[in-house]
């Protein structure tokens, strides 16, 4: 079960007091820069074609290492969206392979970089 905290926020103002809850976990599905961009996948017959697509040229990329051939993709009528964790170096070429399949799709890179040590 999906537990969702929420933040109480009380307000005086002249003497009333105002109570408003706040969700403190945002919907997942949706972009945080742009509340209008899903980010979940569809089960579209071509969003399904363009994650197939993408994900095959990741594993078959000879550049890439083994982090960027394992991202994630999720596409949908307005995006595609990358999860996952790549070297400093295969970000660029990670969002350019799939911006090759996506359309007029966005890319969503929510990708997170290898902190070399």
């Amino acid at each position: 079960m999906h537990r969702q905290s929420v933040i109480i926020i009380t307000c005086v103002l002249l003497g009333t007091a105002a109570v408003a809850a706040v969700s403190a976990e945002p919907d997942s599905s949706l972009q945080p820069g742009d509340a209008s961009v899903r980010t979940v996948a569809s089960k579209n017959r071509d969003d399904l074609e363009v994650t197939a697509q993408i994900r095959q040229a990741l594993a078959t990329a000879p550049s890439l290492s083994d982090l960027a051939r394992g991202v994630q993709v999720a596409t949908n009528s307005d995006a595609v969206i990358l999860r996952g964790v790549v070297e400093p170096e295969e970000q660029d070429r990670v969002d350019s392979l799939a911006q090759q399949f996506a359309g007029a799709r966005q890319i969503i890179d929510q990708l997170t970089v290898h902190a070399r040590e």
